[in-house]
């Protein structure tokens, strides 16, 4: 059996599972990620196919841009994730993933965007 991670939002509406295989934890310091989260936003890119969702009748969904949705959860308000619909994959919020992931940041993205508040997040160079 492959080996999976789980999720959920805080009060447990909303749960996924997705393979342990995803991608390192990307760190996205654009300004909608500063408004939506109030910081940075950490998340696992991984693709809509490999993501078993249950509670999605608890997900509220936001269409931040032409090629962007975002879901949140309608009972706690927890950042859920981000679908980029052309690329067909779900950006998972990591702060989400139960127990430790052995994942770290690997990119930092629009890193000229952050705020003067914080420092950059370390990643490989």
């Amino acid at each position: 059996m492959e080996n999976r991670l789980s999720a959920s939002c805080h009060c447990g509406a909303v749960r996924l599972d997705l393979a342990a295989s995803a991608a390192g934890v990307l760190a996205c310091h654009c300004g909608d990620c500063q408004k939506m989260h109030g910081n940075f936003n950490a998340f696992l890119a991984v693709p809509v196919a490999d993501v078993r969702l249950q509670g999605a009748e608890a997900l509220v969904w936001y269409q931040s841009s032409a090629d962007a949705r975002r879901a949140f959860c309608g009972t706690c308000g927890a950042r859920v994730l981000k679908e980029v619909t052309p690329a067909g994959r779900w950006l998972i919020s990591a702060g989400l993933i139960d127990g430790p992931t052995g994942r770290h940041i690997i990119k930092n993205l629009w890193a000229q965007a952050k705020p003067d508040w914080y420092d950059l997040p370390a990643a490989p160079a």
